[in-house]
């Protein structure tokens, strides 16, 4: 039996998870992730596996009509034109929620590190001012409340932390008050609402907990930071282009809020010219929230397999667009 071709673009996120797909197919790699090297590449090949930055769009999709699966290295599918790939019958895998322990944790490093004022305590320790610690406020975090903007998975863990681990406060907005949610909010003991307003206005905390689609691109903007508390901080471990950058920017420069932590950017590398990057309260990482060795590994692997067993004739687990194939019985696999 011939092994399936595979096109990998960057390293995946663990040595392990390119162990397998080296074992069970032949793998074209490549760092070059331009559009036309890629739609070069890509001829002949069976399958694509990618992580950002690089991309899949429509013009590489088309450069090979025979292929038959694309997949993310892991949860994200932002980097992937998901709605082509479906109108042309090509499923898309991923890995989801297999990082929500790690991105969680994150999220509240993040909270900890902002009430505690942790970055701007380590650059005076760095100048040697130790008498900062009579100029630089901290705060508890018992009874503060939190504002989770989603519920899904990852924010759900944020939750179970804040609530029973530091004895804060937590909502959650969403679109719609489904029983389950209600269910699983009432067993964290977390407020749901839809009133996004509301959520705003009242909390200590933000924390951005939505993917990233057209109707959620800057919809966290000058209308909604403005009703912001100014002791109150915003979190993102989402995606960057959730928040209009400027807007935060303008937010922030202006100390309309006390505060940021960013895990996440529009453009990623951040570019070194970027404004936030100018602000002191702000604190920075690289989109490493979900990238803990332990959520690396399983998410690679989990990856990897699952784009081997689909190729084999294998049913496909973790598809995010399973209607196509509900559409198309070919490619069900059994």
């Amino acid at each position: 039996m011939n092994k399936p071709k595979v096109l990998q673009i960057l390293s995946m996120y663990d040595e392990a998870a390119e162990e397998i797909l080296k074992s069970k197919a032949e793998v074209i790699r490549t760092d070059d992730y331009s559009v036309d090297n890629l739609c070069e590449l890509v001829k002949g090949v069976d399958g694509v596996v990618l992580r950002a930055p690089a991309r899949i769009e429509k013009e590489v999709i088309d450069a090979n009509p025979h292929l038959k699966v694309i997949s993310g290295a892991g949860v994200g599918l932002d980097n992937i034109d998901v709605t082509y790939a479906t109108k042309v019958g090509i499923p898309v895998l991923h890995a989801p929620s297999v990082n929500k322990v790690s991105t969680a944790e994150h999220t509240v490093m993040f909270i900890m590190a902002l009430s505690k004022s942790l970055l701007s305590f380590h650059k005076e320790m760095e100048k040697g001012n130790f008498d900062s610690r009579n100029r630089i406020s901290t705060q508890e975090l018992k009874g503060k409340k939190v504002g989770l903007i989603g519920f899904g998975s990852i924010a759900q863990e944020v939750a179970k932390r804040l609530v029973f681990g530091l004895d804060m406060k937590v909502s959650a907005w969403v679109r719609e008050a489904s029983p389950t949610k209600q269910k699983k909010a009432d067993d964290l003991e977390v407020e749901i609402t839809v009133d996004i307003k509301k959520v705003f206005a009242e909390s200590d905390f933000i924390s951005i907990h939505i993917p990233l689609k057209e109707e959620t691109k800057y919809s966290i903007d000058n209308a909604l930071l403005s009703l912001m508390k100014p002791t109150a901080y915003i979190i993102n471990t989402a995606r960057g282009a959730v928040i209009n950058q400027d807007d935060l920017y303008t937010i922030l420069a202006s100390n309309k809020i006390a505060g940021a932590a960013l895990d996440v950017y529009e453009v990623e590398p951040i570019p070194k010219d970027n404004k936030l990057l100018s602000l002191s309260n702000v604190l920075l990482t690289p989109h490493v929230g979900g990238t803990t060795k332990e959520s690396n590994y399983i998410m690679a692997t989990t990856v990897a397999q699952n784009v081997i067993n689909f190729l084999n004739g294998e049913e496909a687990e973790f598809v995010a667009n399973p209607g196509v194939l509900e559409k198309n019985e070919s490619l069900i696999r059994k």
